[in-house]
């Protein structure tokens, strides 16, 4: 039997505590500017994407960590198949024997996707274990709630996770839950990370917290795209437009914009973008995502799918996001 350590993927850089206890970072925290980015470094501090995984025989897993009370589980994958879905949240020391068919299968362990959490030790004892090794081209998706997908019921059923299984990509979830505010940090973020195919699902969070105006909107997306562009100038950028959500289609915010006037307000950037010759930057629109019917059965708030509701969604843009990378 070998004991291996987890090697974690999806992360922009993993802290540890003085106890030895690991955190996991998905932004460039020098980028912060606090106060105003507190709840920005919260978010990008909960482990949405993070896994780890061994080549290995039968053997014994071992998680220790805590998490808050509202942190997602694990997911344990045996061969891309579930095995285990254990809690993250509380104090925690999870030793799971597995049972594995074949020697050199694929064990992995996906982190809580939501919540505070911190951990502790994540180790494999098998039969000749080693770390492995992903392949494939390197996708980040940023995006806010519905990215980061808390409503799903662990972490491989997220949407990125599930595109990034099903189209054999390394997946980044850059998915910050109501903080999806085109904030520099996330864009210099992007622009320090190599990838074949970024995704930037953007509107939502700026409607409901009425963040930029008419002024003011398109010159953000601008920028944010334009830091990007400058680090990957040949790396195709797909442009989704927020999902139908019934409710505030046609209802202003506080700066008198509607979600369906930052729909097109995105459109339209991207379609001056690409009249200015930037060949790599595609829209995808988010209101095609959904029918109104299955807006109404599968986002139970109007604003968040249900797990059924991400699944679709992996299903409707895991073709669009492949073709994008073919082109």
């Amino acid at each position: 039997m070998v004991s291996v350590a987890a090697q974690w993927s999806g992360m922009f850089r993993v802290d540890s505590d003085c106890g030895g206890a690991q955190r996991f970072v998905r932004l460039d925290a020098s980028g912060y500017l606090p106060p105003s980015t507190g709840g920005l470094a919260n978010r990008a501090a909960m482990a949405a994407g993070i896994r780890a995984g061994w080549r290995a025989g039968s053997g014994t897993l071992r998680l220790e960590g805590e998490g808050s009370p509202d942190a997602a589980p694990y997911d344990v994958l045996v061969n891309g198949e579930l095995a285990h879905r254990l809690p993250a949240a509380g104090e925690h020391c999870h030793v799971v024997e597995l049972d594995v068919p074949v020697p050199d299968s694929l064990v992995e362990v996906w982190l809580p996707h939501f919540g505070d959490f911190r951990l502790k030790a994540a180790r494999y004892d098998g039969v000749g274990a080693v770390p492995a090794t992903e392949s494939g081209p390197r996708w980040l998706s940023y995006g806010s709630s519905i990215t980061h997908c808390q409503q799903a019921d662990g972490p491989t059923q997220t949407w990125p996770a599930l595109v990034a299984r099903r189209n054999g990509w390394q997946s980044f979830n850059l998915g910050l839950a109501g903080e999806c505010q085109l904030d520099p940090v996330a864009a210099d973020t992007i622009a320090q990370t190599p990838l074949e195919l970024i995704s930037l699902c953007v509107g939502i969070n700026s409607y409901n917290a009425a963040t930029f105006s008419e002024r003011t909107y398109a010159g953000a997306i601008h920028g944010f795209v334009a830091t990007i562009r400058r680090a990957h100038p040949h790396v195709p950028i797909a442009v989704i437009t927020p999902v139908l959500s019934l409710p505030r289609e046609d209802k202003p915010n506080a700066v008198g914009w509607s979600l369906a006037n930052y729909r097109r307000a995105t459109a339209d950037v991207v379609a001056q973008l690409q009249r200015r010759g930037d060949a790599w930057i595609h829209l995808i629109d988010g209101a095609a995502v959904f029918t109104a019917q299955e807006a109404l059965e599968r986002l139970p708030d109007t604003l968040h799918p249900d797990t059924a509701g991400y699944a679709l969604m992996a299903a409707r843009l895991a073709p669009q996001l492949a073709a994008i990378l073919r082109h």
